[in-house]
């Protein structure tokens, strides 16, 4: 009798040696190493950063947004002040792919099998590049562009420019040290 309860269980211990093990163990492992995977890359990152463009993000998406936008001479003085409908966008942004796959063709205007990367149009069709600046549309519905320095901000700012000094004897300027 203790000899049969013997073989039984020696029999039931080998089988169980042989079963493969779980499957959910085994995803149980992977996502564990995926989370910690995850974890290393969110580390490397400063959060106050991932915060700053989380809310630029949701800034610049809301309907009715009104920007407050100076544009800037070359000394820095304000010449244009206005509001915007919605932000300002640059010149280098596109809503289509800046390169297309485009097949190669032979000398005798059969195409090839091999595809190479090229330079798309732009929205408007054409291609090349320009010179950069940004563009926005005034609260009045007025087009914008502007290839200098600006400032642009979501609320209301005051400009306080200091009178520009100009020393026509070629002194220097008494608070900046400067010659003019």
């Amino acid at each position: 009798r203790f000899g049969l309860i013997g073989l039984a269980l020696a029999g039931a211990l080998t089988l169980a040696a042989c079963v493969p093990e779980e499957p959910t163990a085994r995803s149980r492992l992977n996502q564990e190493a995926q989370r910690a995977a995850e974890n290393a890359a969110a580390q490397t990152l400063e959060p106050h950063e991932i915060r700053n463009i989380e809310r630029r993000r949701i800034l610049m998406g809301q309907p009715g947004l009104t920007m407050y936008v100076v544009f800037l001479n070359n000394a820095g003085q304000p010449i244009h002040y206005f509001t915007t409908a919605g932000k300002c966008t640059s010149s280098g942004k596109r809503l289509t792919q800046d390169q297309v796959l485009e097949r190669l063709a032979f000398s005798d205007g059969t195409r090839s099998q091999n595809w190479s990367q090229v330079r798309g149009p732009s929205e408007d069709g054409t291609y090349g590049t320009s010179d950069l600046y940004i563009y926005c549309f005034t609260s009045s519905g007025a087009y914008v562009q502007w290839s200098g320095d600006y400032l642009a901000s979501d609320r209301p700012f005051e400009l306080r420019v200091p009178p520009l000094v100009v020393d026509i004897n070629g002194r220097a300027d008494s608070r900046t040290g400067t010659r003019n």
